[in-house]
């Protein structure tokens, strides 16, 4: 223990005066009132192993004695008692994320309160300052009653903490560390060492070079996915190659085998698994860079040692291996559909990334069915090899402007969120369940807090990442920060006006388009934002404020009113790119619209 105190000095890290003492030992302090407490790593206060408030020698020899009644034949720690505002500070080696910190309020109810906040380790001035404000006790840096916690102490602490956690400590735990007005003082330590990074695989070549493309399992047999990614590539700009040995043509196109193909870059592999592993090599000397493993039977069937080969594989030779057990791959540059998904896929800006094959084909049907379109999709299957981080690298130097990723289970954490900080476009992630992954460690509060559900989406968050809390928003989601509400009653306007704020979305001024309004509108239309056109609105009066509004980002509100003509204004909206239509207790189920305030209210 003693050694572990010095650590703490080693990173500027202050501490009270202390004296160690055996527990046969004379005991004497100098400066008074003290704590006595013994010299271990478990939690002292459970044991009966800590007094406080000793004001002198004598009272220091009476806490020896109730101390040791206790705790038999224990060392102990004489410390100088610091007063103020007892924080926490710890650090776990997490296995997604590595280094990690935590900070928020300390003392003997830290782990019922749980006001903590997490940081990386590699999180500059700007991101530990977002951290710190998710804490409930923020409003101590700001000033409360009398007390005020200085946040450039704070934050400096925090910053040589992180230099701290460099060392080889898998667990540091620091409650209290008490603010005494004027610097933070480590009162109680607990260390527990040893880590292991693991090494990660970074790409120089594109998934998304897709000009030769082979197709092995390419099938005849509707019933196979083999047909379905055979018929799917049909359509797309680049050079396509079935290869099946037992046939000679499908599509009216010809089938190869894999000894007449030659500089293929892209290689989908739907066969038997254990042919997948000597396809690969085999494509490896016709310098293919790109696979994408449809096939199963690897990880999520105990093969692990398959799974590990396939990593080996793109280790050794510089490959994107995507899967196993996967959807597929998606290019609009190619117009290029390399998934075995039922629905037609329509170009836009959104790329898509998704775990889970099953999330992947629903998130697919609902967008065709709404017409939104993609740039590229990945479903990532079981990540051998090509991960988050991989794939953030990849698509921010591709034509898209939104990166959507729906997340089970992560790896690489440290540099999933240095992607994150790279990249240049919105990134969102819909995280499901609490993770399995994360190391749960017993031996301090520190790894009782790691671990969670709460640290990951926190990581990911204060990184640049937006969190959603709805699958659906991550097809849906656009980039708005100013809206108009324009609707026909009031109350909805104003329920929406509620969760649109709530997601940090203002309404626009109506000042630059007043006058324009008067001229359309009711003399008692609202003179607000929400735009409230009035029960008895029709079609025209709708087709009148959206000209007026044609520039500008519009949740649009349509409810069932005598006069309402649903389907007319339907068809107006049509010719509006920038409005969000939401019809509620629509009549007509199959207009393309919103019917829920909720809903609408997820694309932000």
């Amino acid at each position: 223990m003693q050694t572990n105190y010095e650590i703490l000095k080693k990173y500027n890290i202050k501490t009270p005066k202390m004296k160690y003492v055996k527990y046969n030992e004379k005991i004497t302090f100098d400066t008074f009132p003290c704590v006595l407490k013994i010299d271990s790593d478990t939690h002292k206060s459970e044991k009966l192993g800590v007094i406080t408030d000793i004001k002198n020698n004598k009272e220091l020899q009476n806490a020896k004695k109730e101390i040791l009644k206790h705790n038999p034949k224990t060392d102990l720690i004489i410390q100088e008692e610091i007063k103020g505002i007892e924080f926490y500070i710890g650090g776990v080696y997490d296995e997604i994320f590595e280094e990690v910190i935590l900070f928020g309020l300390g003392g003997t109810f830290l782990e019922l309160n749980k006001d903590i906040t997490y940081i990386d380790i590699k999180a500059k001035k700007s991101e530990i300052l977002k951290a710190l404000k998710k804490l409930k006790s923020y409003k101590l840096f700001e000033g409360f009653r009398n007390y005020k916690v200085d946040i450039n102490k704070t934050i400096a602490l925090i910053k040589n903490f992180q230099k701290l956690l460099k060392e080889d400590i898998s667990e540091i735990d620091v409650n209290p560390i008490i603010w005494n007005g004027e610097d933070f003082y480590a009162v109680d330590l607990r260390i527990k060492k040893g880590k292991n990074h693991k090494k990660f695989n970074k790409k120089t070549s594109s998934l998304f070079e897709n000009k030769n493309i082979a197709i092995i399992g390419a099938s005849e047999n509707p019933q196979k996915v083999g047909y379905a990614i055979a018929k799917n590539s049909l359509s797309s700009k680049a050079n396509i190659y079935f290869v099946n040995p037992k046939l000679k043509t499908l599509f009216n196109k010809k089938v190869y085998s894999l000894d007449e193909l030659q500089n293929i870059d892209t290689a989908v592999i739907s066969i038997p698994t254990n042919a997948v592993i000597p396809t690969i090599k085999s494509l490896i000397t016709k310098g293919c860079k790109n696979f994408v493993v449809i096939s199963a039977g690897f990880k999520e069937s105990g093969n692990i040692e398959a799974q590990k080969e396939l990593k080996q594989l793109a280790i050794k030779y510089n490959l994107n291996i995507v899967g196993p057990n996967c959807l597929g791959i998606y290019n609009s540059k190619y117009d290029l559909n390399l998934t075995f998904a039922k629905s037609k896929i329509y170009k836009g800006d959104i790329a898509l990334v998704s775990q889970s094959g099953a999330v992947l084909t629903a998130l697919m049907d609902k967008a065709s069915a709404k017409k939104i379109g993609f740039s590229h999709i990945i479903s990532m299957g079981n990540m051998a090899d090509f991960n988050f981080a991989n794939a953030i690298n990849e698509l921010n130097n591709q034509n898209c402007k939104i990166i959507s990723i729906y997340i089970e289970g992560l790896q690489y954490g440290k540099e999933v969120l240095k992607a994150i900080r790279k990249s240049k476009k919105p990134i969102l992630i819909y995280k499901s369940g609490q993770t399995k992954e994360s190391k749960k460690a017993a031996f301090s509060h520190t790894g009782n807090l790691s671990g969670n559900y709460e640290m990951i989406i926190s990581l990911l968050e204060l990184a640049g990442a937006k969190i959603v809390d709805s699958i659906e928003t991550l097809i849906w989601y656009k980039n708005i920060k100013e809206v108009f509400i324009v609707t026909n009653a009031g109350g909805p306007g104003t329920i929406l006006t509620d969760l649109l704020v709530k997601k940090g979305i203002k309404l626009k001024d109506i000042k630059p388009y007043k006058k324009q309004l008067d001229k359309v509108l009711p003399p008692t239309w609202s003179k607000n934002n929400p735009i409230d056109i009035i029960g008895d609105a029709t079609a025209k009066r709708y087709k009148d404020t959206l000209e007026i509004l044609k520039n500008e980002n519009i949740f649009l509100i349509v409810t069932p009113q005598f006069m309402t003509n649903e389907k007319e204004i339907f068809e107006i909206i049509k010719n509006y790119k920038n409005v969000i239509p939401i019809f509620l207790e629509n009549v007509d189920k199959k207009l393309d619209v919103f019917d829920s305030l909720e809903e609408a209210s997820k694309i932000c």
